[in-house]
């Protein structure tokens, strides 16, 4: 079996699912072992595997968001695991602006997890604030449901 580094790197490697040789099910198994074996220091290689112009299944860059926040509450640390993603945000969204929205929402849409979201919102640097403020502000004017709306003005109330 591979070391974490390794599933890491293939993670990497086949991110964007279109190489002949990229296969799903070696993607999914690298990224089970992250899952479940990484520690914290895993997440930050973990966002650069993000990458919008994918050509596998969304549900693998979906799996990677998911996987960021099953280690970060292994290793009994919600609030450092998101900050560490937020934290990246001027460095995600070249390449993975959609998967960093389908993050805040993610946030968003589990409530336990909206302590932990806030208290990382309120450490982030500058850039990265006004990075999440404006991906916040995209997703509740493209909300024709209103799904988000009371849920971004609470996280926005709660920053200030």
């Amino acid at each position: 079996m591979n070391s974490i580094e390794e599933c890491l790197q293939i993670l990497n490697k086949m991110k964007k699912m279109c190489n002949e040789d990229d296969d799903i099910e070696v993607f999914d198994e690298a990224l089970y072992k992250v899952r479940t074996e990484a520690d914290m220091s895993a997440i930050e290689k973990l966002y650069t595997a993000l990458d919008d112009e994918t050509e596998g299944p969304s549900s693998a860059m979906m799996d990677i968001l998911e996987s960021i926040l099953d280690i970060a509450e292994r290793c009994n640390q919600e609030e450092e695991g998101i900050y560490i993603f937020l934290s990246n945000a001027n460095k995600i969204i070249k390449n993975a602006v959609f998967w960093f929205e389908m993050f805040n929402k993610l946030l968003l849409n589990t409530e336990y997890l909206h302590k932990y979201y806030i208290a990382a919102i309120k450490k982030l640097d500058k850039e990265n604030l006004e990075i999440l403020l404006n991906i916040l502000d995209y997703i509740e004017k493209d909300d024709r449901e209103n799904h988000y709306k009371t849920k971004i003005n609470f996280i926005k109330e709660n920053i200030k």
